[in-house]
């Protein structure tokens, strides 16, 4: 069985997720004064589905431009 190598797009996108949730996380305290546990999951699902929604349509666009 061939290891396959971490490609730099999904990297990217791990990326995005982790600093998202860290932002999200800090603008939430500054913004309420209290950052809990139910709010910083709250945020983690919400940037979860963004990076999810925008990592399936750049998928499809780049699946799209190979067909042509």
């Amino acid at each position: 069985m061939k290891k396959e190598r971490i490609h730099l797009p999904n990297l990217a996108y791990i990326a995005a997720f982790v600093i998202g949730v860290i932002l999200f996380a800090l603008l939430w305290k500054a913004i309420v004064g209290v950052a809990s546990s139910a709010a910083v999951l709250a945020g983690m699902a919400g940037v979860a589905v963004t990076v999810i929604a925008f990592r399936t349509w750049n998928g499809f666009k780049n699946q799209d431009r190979k067909d042509e």
